[in-house]
């Protein structure tokens, strides 16, 4: 069984502009494993299995990118023209990080 928790992102109007997908371990609104790697490439898969058209109905889809996912190449399997990759703030700073976001 596969998990994830959305949250709405508003615009002024209170419309909604997108999602950020969130990885869940279980039913409960929580993700207990301090593994962000881990969970990120859990919601990145669901993402892939599920779709992003399924989970956000054509909105911007949020995700949460630590540095090792942002390195690699897996992320360049969504959709870019609506998928926004959140970098985390503990990610430290180096050329290696601004390349890889300027490739993507």
């Amino acid at each position: 069984m596969r998990f994830v928790a959305r949250q709405p992102i508003l615009k002024a109007d209170e419309k909604v502009y997108g999602y950020e997908l969130l990885f869940r371990d279980g039913l409960s609104n929580i993700f207990n494993n301090p593994d962000s790697e881990a969970a990120a490439r859990s919601t990145l898969d669901s993402s892939l299995l599920l779709g992003l058209d399924v989970l956000c109905h054509g909105r911007y889809a949020f995700l949460n990118c630590p540095r090792d996912l942002l390195l690699s190449d897996f992320v360049t399997l969504l959709p870019p023209g609506n998928t926004v990759l959140e970098v985390l703030e503990t990610i430290e700073p180096s050329l290696e990080i601004v390349e890889a976001c300027s490739a993507l």
